[in-house]
């Protein structure tokens, strides 16, 4: 798989003309390009971007993203925060995506004139200011064009922790599986503070997997599960601390967090019941749920190592 730097697209395609030479982008100018926007790929190991832009007529542009990220689960990570599009594939050959009890398969979504995608640890944005049938096939030629020949994609280890149950009344939303590091990232996803109360960083690794209720069953608002990894099991302990400290004070002095490196547990809160599963240096939290028992039996699909 060829990194960001070592692509090059054509100046012309099906009509399109490149307006100008590519831009590089880096850590120190991503917020020049993108005001605001760049913490999100910050936050997610970002390396380097490169731009192209391309038009046709007066009023039509192509914008091409190729973001280089650290690793695979990078480039996983910016596509699992938006499910929604039509999957496509890139390698039209290769065998259709393994299924996965946790997330969607596939790795690339079209919708309205804008591609997603993730092939190694390149994240793609092709974005078309006008729609029409040709220009989906162009923003798909130009997207397998730099996908190449690489087919095998990986996911992020931690999605292995969760191990569903078939005799659980509750199912996973695979289109609402994000995997995250940073607490600004986590809040757009659920809010929790606007402090990092959960000491959240590129040395942790986040997974939300949200639960609905199967058919026939009364419905409800989604139950969120937050399964967090940190390097050791202090910091784990340190995070349940300082969660329980912010989010909950008036009930922290009668939560046990001491030094035992296995703790579960749950309390009612205003929005149903929270739980909490600390094991050595992965830390599990589920919000939104409506009673006890279904905390107990969420916590159950976990298989932390």
């Amino acid at each position: 798989m060829n990194s960001s730097q070592e692509i090059n697209l054509p100046e012309t395609i099906d009509g399109w003309k490149a307006i100008e030479p590519p831009l590089n982008i880096d850590r120190n100018s991503i917020f020049d390009y993108m005001n605001g926007g760049g913490e999100l790929y910050l936050a997610y190991k970002f390396g380097s971007l490169l731009v192209y832009r391309y038009t046709r007529e007066a009023d039509e542009e192509l914008l091409v993203e190729i973001y280089q990220m650290e690793n695979p689960d990078e480039a996983f990570g910016l596509l699992s925060l938006d499910w929604t599009g039509e999957p496509v594939s890139l390698h039209p050959s290769s065998l259709p995506p393994t299924e996965n009890p946790v997330c969607p398969g596939y790795t690339a979504l079209y919708g309205e004139g804008l591609l997603r995608a993730r092939t190694d640890s390149l994240y793609l944005r092709i974005l078309a200011s006008r729609e029409t049938p040709d220009v989906r096939e162009t923003i798909l030629k130009l997207a397998k064009s730099i996908a190449g020949e690489n087919q095998a994609q990986s996911l992020p280890a931690i999605l292995g922790v969760i191990n569903p149950s078939a005799e659980s009344g509750w199912k996973i939303r695979r289109d609402r599986t994000s995997y995250f590091h940073s607490h600004l990232v986590l809040n757009s996803l659920f809010y929790l503070s606007h402090e990092n109360i959960l000491n959240l960083n590129h040395s942790t690794e986040g997974l939300l997997v949200c639960f609905e209720k199967k058919d026939g069953q009364p419905r409800g608002p989604l139950a969120k599960l937050f399964a967090l990894f940190y390097p050791d099991a202090q910091a784990a302990l340190a995070a349940v601390k300082s969660f329980f400290q912010s989010y909950l004070p008036e009930k922290a002095e009668l939560i046990d967090i001491s030094s035992a490196r296995e703790k579960t547990g749950s309390t009612r809160v205003e929005d149903g019941w929270l739980g909490w599963r600390l094991s050595n240096n992965y830390l599990a939290l589920v919000f939104e749920c409506p009673d006890q028992e279904s905390v107990a039996e969420l916590l159950s699909q976990i298989k932390f190592p």
